[in-house]
């Protein structure tokens, strides 16, 4: 009898746990964005609102055209980066149910409804050029006539900064790379959307000095390691191949880490080998979460659904979160609420259709999500939620 009433009691406050997840569209991220933010650097990614529900998915996994967006609300003078950012126009469009179950805009005009001063006036035109210098014409065009662009890059969508000869400068959701054709194949770069902004577009001052940069490269050394290689190369020119190979290797270890890396393309396969010839049965999609053992020519060394594979590495980008958030608090909002509920319920849906070793939580969101303590976020874990927030 006393069965019948827990199972009883666990059903009611699983279908209303059911019911909250459904309405925390209205999810609030933590909002710490600082004055004058360059909004250029906003990552869907980013742990002040990567986790922030956006219909069936979160900015994280899916949010790379709402930020494209949000980016042209603040490039064209109708939105402050001091009291705006992606995760403040996904709470918005929340409100306004503008979200499909993919994590889409269900309307377009849902856009212009929470910033009005702001409208998509095309979507999706191909583009008539098939190589680059066409291509970045008729995007220079557009921006001269005023118009902002955003391009879509194999399923991806990019912020367009501007034009400079047949450079297209971009600002992605997703990764730190400016120049958008050395980001991506020129076959993958099939469509755009223009916008209208408050202000119309009257030009750009490009992030960084691309040229300075890869010049930086081939002639600085990364860090000490690579200046001692640099020195020994002067003074015994006779191992130059030697020590150029020394350099390499020691530039590689630098930028390529272990630890929890997240899927920023739409489709990522998993190899059997540290090779792309070897491709296996797994794929991973964006917003994916895998843990990187080890660092092989451009692969990443993962283990997934029992066995090890390999990732390619320009398709991930490092987590590197080492927070210790409060029990309850995936979110960091600095509360356990109905907010955290809508990711564990994220979470909890993920497990039967994602291969063993992959999560959308980063282990320390897991770890917040573990309410009880014993290893596993489960439904125990939603009942202890519940109990908090009703209470």
């Amino acid at each position: 009898m006393r069965n019948a009433k827990v199972k009883g009691i666990t059903g009611i406050l699983l279908a209303f746990f059911a019911i909250i997840a459904l309405l925390a569209g209205a999810y609030r991220p933590r909002m710490s964005a600082s004055a004058a933010e360059d909004f250029r650097l906003w990552r869907q990614n980013d742990e002040r609102w990567g986790s922030c529900p956006i219909g069936g998915s979160t900015i994280r996994q899916s949010g790379c055209y709402m930020t494209s967006i949000a980016m042209v609300a603040a490039a064209s003078g109708a939105r402050d980066t001091e009291s705006f950012d992606p995760g403040e126009f996904a709470k918005a469009l929340n409100e306004i149910n503008a979200f499909n179950q993919w994590g889409g805009l269900a309307s377009w005009s849902s856009v212009n409804k929470v910033v009005n001063e702001i409208s998509i006036s095309s979507v999706n035109l191909n583009f008539a050029s098939d190589d680059q210098s066409g291509k970045a014409a008729e995007i220079k065009k557009l921006l001269d006539e005023g118009s902002y662009v955003i391009c879509n890059v194999g399923g991806h969508w990019v912020y367009i900064d501007g034009v400079i000869g047949d450079d297209v400068y971009m600002a992605d959701p997703a990764k730190d790379e400016i120049l958008m054709f050395e980001a991506y194949p020129n076959e993958s770069i099939t469509c755009y959307q223009t916008l209208k902004g408050k202000e119309p577009y009257k030009g750009f001052a490009p992030l960084y000095d691309v040229n300075s940069e890869k010049e930086a490269e081939e002639t600085e050394p990364a860090s000490a390691s690579d200046a001692a290689v640099a020195a020994t190369a002067a003074a015994a020119s006779t191992v130059t191949t030697t020590l150029t190979a020394a350099v390499t290797s020691v530039k590689v270890s630098a930028v390529c880490e272990t630890g929890e890396y997240c899927c920023t393309e739409n489709k990522a396969e998993v190899y059997t080998e540290a090779d792309s010839e070897s491709k296996s049965d797994i794929s991973l999609e964006k917003g994916n979460i895998v843990n990187v053992l080890s660092v092989e020519n451009g692969f990443g060394e993962v283990f997934v659904n029992g066995r090890k594979g390999w990732i390619i590495l320009a398709c991930f980008e490092p987590v590197n979160d080492d927070r210790e958030l409060a029990a309850g608090d995936i979110n960091n909002d600095g509360k356990a609420d109905e907010y955290d509920l809508a990711v564990i319920n994220e979470y909890l849906g993920s497990l039967g259709r994602l291969p063993e070793g992959v999560s959308v939580l980063t282990r320390s969101e897991t770890a917040a999500a573990d309410l009880n303590g014993d290893g596993t976020v489960d439904n125990t874990d939603v009942l202890l939620f519940l109990m908090r927030v009703c209470n």
